[in-house]
């Protein structure tokens, strides 16, 4: 990134000393954390001159109408303001400006608003982001300005996942207010997978609650028991399924509901349907179970559950394969090899 970072620093400083790293490679800098993608905000070039200048540099255009090019893992794009005239996240005017408080202002989180000049170093915070960040503190920029894109609801949900940050009152409050109807299942599934990678899934899972996001996409109500049994629960994340795995277990939901909702890609899909754990594990159990899969999820979602006998029996990544199967009754023939083993209990809840 170095590199590239010197490249364009060579390639615009004819043209603008308005140059700036935005958004979350900026904040992510404040978190210590490595960025592997940036985006770059150019001022004081127009865009028939950008367009040139991007066609020079060998950038591909990733939105025509909002003056943005992707070049190696930088978002290079002209500085702009949004303002809500349609349905979806189609449905917005774009129009440039040469002001960056103006430009900042559209983007959905204080900590995220962040702009760094590449050529001074320094730092643009219009809306307090920094110290945001240093209270761990997710919160929005403005109110109308936030409620056009009904998916920061969901961001804002996500961001506290995996940053483990606490999102304002009135952040929260505005959240409550906004309808996600006009979602899309892609849209919804993309923040959801962010969520899903998280460390801190049991920050999501409180503000998949309390941002109203449950309720409204799902109409799920947790009483006081169940959010601090699941809570609990969250404070593990082994698997990209494992929230969704024991959502559904719990609260007895319907898995194609779930998959369609959120349009599962089909690695999830198989993961979800697993079967849930029984208090009583024996070795029947299992063998009867490692004909459908190998027992490597399995026991990943059910924290680590019978790992070593699994491994000893040379299933956890592979299906149990029957020693004698009679070709005119081959169901017949397994369930009775496997009935024919002396029952082990391997776990007891």
């Amino acid at each position: 990134m170095k590199n590239d970072l010197e490249f364009l620093k060579k390639f615009f400083a004819p043209f603008s000393k308005r140059v700036y790293l935005v958004g979350g490679c900026v904040r992510d800098e404040f978190l210590g954390i490595k960025s592997k993608e940036f985006d770059l905000e150019v001022y004081d070039i127009k865009p028939q001159e950008f367009d040139k200048l991007m066609q020079k540099l060998g950038a591909i255009g990733v939105g025509k109408s909002f003056f943005v090019y992707k070049w190696k893992n930088f978002d290079i794009a002209l500085p702009r303001t949004e303002t809500k005239v349609g349905k979806g996240h189609k449905g917005f005017e774009v129009s440039l400006t040469q002001n960056e408080k103006e430009a900042s202002r559209r983007r959905d989180f204080t900590m995220n608003a962040l702009m760094k000049n590449i050529y001074t170093s320094k730092v643009l915070d219009f809306w307090g982001g920094e110290q945001d960040i240093k209270r761990n503190v997710i919160r929005h920029i403005d109110d109308n300005k936030f409620k056009e894109d009904s998916l920061r609801v969901l961001r804002a949900m996500q961001f506290a996942s995996r940053l483990k940050f606490k999102i304002a009152k009135e952040t929260i409050k505005l959240c409550l207010d906004i309808n996600l109807d006009d979602l899309s299942k892609e849209r919804i599934y993309m923040e959801f997978e962010k969520m899903f990678k998280s460390k801190y899934l049991y920050y999501g899972f409180y503000y998949f609650i309390t941002l109203g996001i449950a309720k409204k996409l799902f109409n799920l109500e947790f009483k006081k028991k169940e959010f601090f049994h699941l809570a609990k629960l969250y404070k593990n994340n082994p698997s990209l399924s494992f929230f969704l795995y024991h959502l559904i277990y719990h609260k007895n939901l319907n898995q194609s509901y779930i998959i369609e909702k959120l349009g599962l890609p089909n690695k999830l899909k198989k993961e979800i349907k697993i079967k849930k754990c029984p208090k009583i594990v024996t070795n029947k159990f299992l063998y009867a179970l490692s004909l459908k899969y190998p027992l490597k999820m399995f026991s990943i979602l059910n924290l680590n559950c019978c790992e070593e006998w699994i491994k000893e029996k040379n299933l956890w990544d592979k299906k149990y394969k029957p020693k004698n199967i009679d070709p005119k009754n081959p169901r017949m023939s397994i369930l009775n090899e496997i009935r024919s083993y002396d029952k082990i209990v391997i776990k007891k809840a």
